[in-house]
């Protein structure tokens, strides 16, 4: 077969992005051990009405038939099949749990830089805990991995998608139009957002609000800049809690990398409350995105406050891969086969890269061979 081209959108992973890869996961995994959460895995693929439950994405999704006439999609995320496994297997469970995972999904996108369809997602879920505490705790860690990463230059922007609903709520706004307006805003659309509030009826101060909601970011004062906020009592509760999250994000000790972003909305329609990006001026995505889902998983059955987070690993992977130094190897050559063999495994058993020379190379040919590759050491076993 002369075909050597992989489907659209995918791509093979070399040995130098896997280091890379594997050593982020390793950390993951060890920080959110530490933190007391526990990793599982979900199915590849899950029926269509499941992955929907998370909001209407269809247009993003892998779907076929199985041949009993199910319809199944390819997982386009973790959080749904999180909530389902919860619905599952965790109802008669003591509340909180804390959850983490580490694997790939897939997405029908239009493939470009740090964006592919099948990608990777490394995560934490903390199920069965309401409250600005367990928000601060996700969030924190959050910037935790990144500082564990080794990424110093990152920001985490911060919203409580309750101000946004809760303003649009209290208007006589038609569904259609806070579609769009939550397009535009996502899009950062200015134009199209102030040309698309004008043509409604509603108050120029509400409109003057919304309008102003994409530009605010910085600390806690940028909720002083929101003048309709006050006519709206929800409004002023979700802005109560944020501050409450960031008050606790103070005494966690990472203040530092947070920004209050009253432009993050997140893309995903089941989030309730506080919602998060992680990422680096450096850059022109995101790295990691979260935020609280308290209906969710109360679609399976299982009424169940919930919020989390994931990590784009493939991203993380592009940004941190030069980072990675080669590790000492060792060359074992030689004429007899037994000696090289006990003591390539002598070197391995005290925790040290060992290949064997399977050419049959004369000391000098090994020697030209690594010449230029200093991470090598030959140990070559002259015959007795």
């Amino acid at each position: 077969m002369r075909n050597r081209e992989i489907p659209k959108g995918l791509r093979d992973l070399l040995p130098d992005e896997m280091k890379t890869r594997r050593r982020l996961e390793q950390k993951a995994a060890q920080l959110f051990t530490s933190f007391g959460y526990e990793e599982v895995v979900t199915p590849t693929f899950e029926f269509l009405e499941v992955v929907e439950a998370g909001g209407n994405m269809r247009e993003k999704l892998f779907l076929f038939m199985d041949r009993e006439g199910g319809i199944l999609s390819l997982r386009p995320e973790m959080t749904v099949s999180i909530a389902r496994l919860a619905a599952t297997h965790l109802q008669d469970e003591k509340l909180p749990r804390r959850l983490y995972y580490s694997t790939n999904v897939f997405r029908h996108v239009q493939p470009h830089l740090a964006q592919y369809r099948e990608f990777w997602q490394t995560g934490i879920e903390l199920l069965g805990a309401s409250g600005p505490l367990a928000d601060a705790e996700v969030i924190s860690l959050a910037v935790k991995i990144m500082r564990e990463f080794g990424l110093d230059n990152f920001m985490v922007s911060l919203n409580q998608i309750g101000i946004f609903n809760s303003l649009l709520d209290d208007s006589a706004i038609q569904a259609e139009d806070k579609d769009l307006i939550r397009k535009l805003m996502e899009k950062k659309d200015l134009v199209g957002l102030s040309r698309t509030l004008e043509k409604l009826p509603i108050s120029d101060l509400l409109k003057e609000t919304i309008a102003l909601l994409p530009t605010l970011h910085g600390g806690l004062e940028v909720l002083n800049r929101l003048p309709y906020i006050e006519k709206s009592q929800n409004a002023v509760q979700a802005a109560e809690e944020l501050m409450k999250i960031y008050a606790a994000l103070q005494n966690m000790g990472v203040e530092k990398q947070i920004l209050v972003d009253m432009g993050v909305l997140r893309g995903l329609d089941y989030y309730t409350g506080v919602v998060f990006e992680g990422f680096s001026p450096d850059l022109g995505y995101g790295l990691l995105g979260g935020g609280r889902y308290d209906r969710l998983l109360s679609q399976f059955g299982f009424p169940c406050p919930a919020t989390g987070f994931a990590l784009g690993m493939d991203r993380l992977t592009l940004v941190l891969k030069n980072q990675e130094k080669e590790l000492p190897r060792y060359l074992v050559g030689g004429s007899n086969l037994q000696a090289m063999v006990q003591k390539a495994d002598e070197l391995r058993t005290e925790g040290k890269i060992v290949e064997l020379d399977v050419e049959g190379l004369s000391r000098d040919a090994l020697a030209e061979k690594l010449a230029g590759r200093a991470h090598y050491t030959l140990v070559y076993l002259d015959a007795e």
